[in-house]
């Protein structure tokens, strides 16, 4: 079962002092150039980052792999060391309870809670953690009491104060129910804006918890028997270009080739232009089977129109058929668009979409909702996008 999360709540990380963002299956966030978007997007990295290895000085947690943000004292809000950098997931939890996990850490110290329905825990850790403490509370649930070790990661036992095979099983299902989440936020995978295939050929690398560069998601796709024929089916859709790939007998290279299949001329993926170079490595990272939450920074970047607008409807396919959630950062008014026109079309509920503009006051962001009506129109409309285009139309048409 596909859990979703359902908000995301940031206090003092870069541009942002507090905001709390609902989430839905997809995501749009826009608004001008250093709004607090990416800040946005990057929040929920930190805090995976922070659940695969806490064992780190702080300034690590803020090392995403394909960027290094500065360290805590660049990212903590107006660079004031004394406040706390604070993220919060929440997800639908499993056994239908909700649950979330905050982390609110400084450059020596983090405080740490999750939730799981009525139960709540909580703790205190140096920084680097090298999780080494254990936090212990009794949880009684339907008459029966359970004595919870937690390490402020995982849960490491829950053991029933009255062993039965009904206790016991019950004790096994809290241990997964309460580490749920935390491997839910560990699953979180990012498409940054520097992304593609540079090279024809490649072979299996090591793969980081964090796969961006290109040899690393050409070594998804390699290792992935699947991953490239339904690669193939969405960039069909999105492109008309099927994808394949080809290793010569006796080697372990691997050459990523398309065809086009109006002309029916096969080629080098590298050959094809960025845009359709793109779209392959946007969909490898996407529908990777054991992800369920992409983050897709610009996802427009080198696509014409046309392009564009069938790659967001292969984008609201993937995310209805592959149970994916999708968070997607963009300057384009034609990706915004494209994804209202299928609302207006009944192809998407407005209830699975979220729109957010983002702007700047003063020095902080401020996050605005723009709900989405049933016939694919935004409160308050798009006017980030069309601001400068009226700036022009007045000038062209001598409007004072």
């Amino acid at each position: 079962v596909h859990r979703m999360f359902r908000t995301v709540t940031i206090e003092n990380f870069r541009s942002i002092e507090k905001a709390e963002v609902e989430l839905a299956p997809l995501v749009l966030l826009y608004g001008p150039t250093a709004s607090g978007k990416s800040s946005l997007l990057y929040a929920p990295l930190v805090l995976r980052n922070f659940l695969v290895n806490p064992n780190r000085p702080a300034d690590a947690y803020l090392h995403l792999g394909f960027m290094d943000l500065g360290g805590f004292d660049a990212c903590v809000f107006n660079h004031e060391p004394d406040r706390e950098i604070s993220i919060t997931l929440s997800s639908d939890g499993q056994g239908n309870r909700p649950s979330s996990y905050r982390l609110s850490f400084s450059q020596k110290a983090a405080r740490i809670e999750q939730r799981w329905g009525e139960l709540i825990l909580q703790g205190e850790v140096p920084v680097p953690y090298a999780l080494n403490k254990t936090f212990s509370l009794s949880y009684v649930e339907r008459e029966a009491e359970y004595k919870i070790s937690w390490n402020g990661i995982a849960c490491s036992s829950a053991l029933p104060a009255q062993p039965t095979p009904e206790t016991q099983q019950r004790a096994r299902d809290l241990s997964l129910a309460i580490n749920a989440l935390t491997e839910q936020i560990k699953a979180i995978d990012i498409a940054p804006a520097i992304r593609g295939f540079f090279k024809p050929s490649y072979t299996s690398v090591p793969v980081s918890p964090l796969p961006v560069t290109e040899d690393e998601v050409a070594s998804l796709i390699i290792n992935d028997p699947h991953l490239h024929a339904r690669i193939s089916a969405y960039l069909e859709e999105a492109v008309g270009r099927d994808f394949r790939t080809f290793t010569p007998p006796g080697t372990a290279t691997v050459f990523f080739q398309t065809t086009d299949k109006e002309s029916r001329t096969p080629g080098f993926l590298v050959n094809d232009g960025f845009g359709v170079n793109q779209v392959v490595y946007l969909l490898a990272k996407t529908l990777r089977p054991t992800v369920r939450t992409v983050l897709i920074e610009e996802p427009e970047v080198h696509l014409h129109p046309t392009a564009l607008r069938s790659f967001v409807r292969v984008l609201c396919e993937i995310v209805r058929a592959e149970a994916k959630q999708v968070v997607v950062t963009t300057h384009s008014e034609l990706f915004v668009t494209a994804v209202l026109t299928l609302v207006a079309e009944g192809k998407l509920a407005p209830e699975e979409i979220r729109c957010y503009l983002c702007q700047k006051t003063g020095r902080a962001t401020v996050v605005r909702r723009q709900d989405v009506t049933p016939e694919g129109q935004v409160s308050g409309g798009l006017e980030t996008f069309v601001e400068a285009e009226l700036e022009d139309l007045k000038k062209q048409l001598g409007i004072g």
